[in-house]
């Protein structure tokens, strides 16, 4: 017996719990397995099911947001794509737009502050400047702009995770132009929510920057390591597989600042490890001149 034709609204339906399957395969092969390139060909691919005339709006929004937000990582550790990036978020921006839909109005705004901050970096690196800036120069100030936009609609949203995102990238700006004391502010306030109201991926990356800040700013070896070993561990809990090379190279960094060398080289093995799972050629590369370096002490 054939099954019976779907009507449109059966349709539709149908379509939305395919792009949800889409997002979550794609968050799983980037987030899970770190395979940054498979995740964005898999989402090249499937972005030709969003041409269905039975596609709902918010649905499309839905699945350019995630695009986008990898696309916006990605071009953190490979400096490509820029151009896909931003015509990825004006799609998704015109029709959060359009269904006026202030949730994802918010989360664009946020990807936009995240994609400005990463193109800005990446062009700085790339023209061989340093990544930081004092804020006269003026970079990284859009980036400044969206992602308080973005904060001031979460706020009223009582959108707690997305919060506490904006936190952290905000203090990320302060970071950069050198403002030390209004970047950290920042960074407590992303964990402060995310530990309040159990966002465990976002209590990670504020509190490896406050190892950072320990470690070259306040040059507080133990302190340093306690926030990079909480790092660490928090990772490893949300299962945020890109940054963990990342991760180890800190606490390698951290260890041979401290003298002891075999712990610095048994993470700087780990990430090269990681790295290599991976399958990114800049990761492994970089990972592995760092483990190179130690194996010359």
């Amino acid at each position: 017996m054939q099954s019976p034709i779907l009507t449109a609204d059966r349709l539709s339906q149908s379509y939305t719990a395919a792009i949800d399957a889409l997002c979550t395969i794609a968050r799983t092969y980037f987030f899970e397995q770190g395979k940054t390139a498979k995740a964005l060909h898999f989402l090249h691919t499937a972005q030709q099911l969003l041409e269905g005339d039975e596609v709902k709006p918010q649905d499309r929004c839905k699945f350019l947001l995630q695009y986008a937000s990898i696309l916006a990582t990605a071009h953190h550790q490979t400096h490509e794509d820029a151009a896909l990036l931003f015509s990825t978020i004006r799609e998704a921006n015109q029709l959060a737009e359009t269904l006026n839909d202030q949730q994802q109005r918010a989360d664009v705004l946020s990807v936009l502050g995240q994609a400005h901050y990463t193109t800005t970096l990446s062009a700085r690196i790339d023209s061989g400047k340093s990544p930081n800036c004092s804020q006269a120069e003026g970079d990284y100030a859009e980036a400044l702009t969206h992602q308080q936009q973005a904060l001031e609609l979460r706020e009223a949203l009582h959108d707690t995770r997305g919060m506490s995102e904006s936190h952290f990238l905000i203090g990320l700006v302060h970071e950069r132009w050198g403002q030390s004391e209004q970047a950290r502010e920042h960074y407590r306030q992303a964990i402060q929510l995310a530990e309040q109201y159990g966002h465990l991926y976002e209590r990670t990356e504020p509190t490896r920057h406050l190892a950072w800040y320990a470690f070259l700013g306040k040059k507080d070896l133990d302190e340093a390591l306690a926030y990079a070993q909480q790092a660490l561990a928090l990772r490893e809990a949300a299962n945020f597989q890109p940054y963990l090379p990342f991760d180890h190279l800190l606490l390698s960094d951290i260890y041979k600042a401290k003298g002891e060398t075999a712990k610095a080289l048994l993470h700087a093995q780990k990430a090269v490890l990681l790295a290599e799972e991976t399958g990114s050629q800049s990761f492994i590369a970089f990972t592995s001149e760092r483990l190179e370096g130690l194996n010359k002490l």
